[in-house]
């Protein structure tokens, strides 16, 4: 069994294979893990996080790791422009069909260029940074006062853009 660290790296990798098993199984091999072992890691990694039982604790061991691969295979740098994060959030949370339904989300990300993958991505990176001071209680140590206002400021105009209010 691979380690959980080891499971990390090749999801990131992975992000964009959409669930194609030969494009997993050449990324697994070229890091020198067979098939076969990828695919018992996936499926005990992701029997873990979906049992009730294990209380959230292996999707809780993961994510850091996970993001922590996704800035490595992007060198640092920020997966989208906080301007891009709040526009399509926005759109996400505010746009409506003819009838008034909210948007499918998987519509908003097509209309903006992107991919579920990739905003899952830029989610991860942008909520800790722009959401709250404290999660359950816990100081967030990637909170950012000054990039939360500027967010909260853009999401009043994407908010004001989505529903034709001009100020």
């Amino acid at each position: 069994m691979i380690t959980i660290e080891k499971y990390a790296d090749l999801c990131a990798a992975m992000a964009q294979t959409g669930g194609d098993v030969a494009k997993e199984n050449a990324i697994a091999s070229a890091a020198g893990v067979s098939p076969a072992d990828w695919d018992a890691a996936k499926k005990h990694y992701t029997a873990k996080m979906s049992d009730p039982a294990d209380m959230g604790k292996t999707a809780l061991a993961f994510m850091p790791l996970y993001q922590a691969a996704q800035a490595r295979a992007r060198g640092g740098k920020e997966p989208c422009t906080l301007e891009f994060y709040t526009k399509v959030h926005a759109e996400m949370a505010f746009m409506k069909d003819p009838m008034g339904n909210k948007i499918n989300f998987m519509l908003v990300l097509a209309q903006n260029g992107t991919n579920q993958p990739a905003w899952l991505e830029c989610e991860g990176y942008w909520t800790p940074i722009v959401g709250a001071p404290e999660i359950l209680g816990q100081p967030n140590p990637k909170y950012n006062p000054e990039l939360s206002k500027k967010f909260a400021a853009l999401m009043q105009k994407e908010a004001d853009r989505i529903h034709g209010i001009k100020r």
